[in-house]
């Protein structure tokens, strides 16, 4: 099984566990599981990572959250530089770029040159 799989099976099994009450512990399983998949994102960047994650998924209801699930599984596709082709708009790719570039000194250099390069291909940079 590839990496970006078991991240996509996590989520999944994560969104079966919590329904739609999910609760702090809840959020908390899921960036564990999240960290653990992608471990050379510094913690800053997860920080952000989450705090975007966290908005788009209080926002628009059951649909809202669903999309900001998708949206976190394609950007951990990202960060494993296995992008699944997830179709962000060009205002998603641009957050996506700031958010990488938070701790640029500190991530992985080869994971920033592969993220930034999908964000150029994708019209954000």
């Amino acid at each position: 099984m590839q990496a970006i799989d078991k991240l996509k099976s996590d989520i999944d099994d994560w969104v079966r566990r919590s329904g739609s009450q999910a609760g702090n512990r809840e959020f908390d399983s899921l960036r564990s599981t999240f960290a653990r998949s992608v471990p050379k994102v510094p913690d800053d960047t997860l920080a952000a990572l989450f705090t975007t994650f966290l908005s788009r998924y209080g926002s628009g209801g059951a649909d809202g959250s669903a999309k900001a699930v998708d949206w976190l599984a394609g950007v951990g596709s990202l960060l494993l530089s296995d992008y699944d082709g997830t179709a962000f708009t060009k205002d998603d790719w641009e957050e996506i770029r700031d958010l990488v570039t938070i701790d640029s000194g500190d991530i992985d250099v080869d994971m920033l040159t592969y993220v930034l390069g999908q964000a150029l291909e994708h019209g954000a940079l």
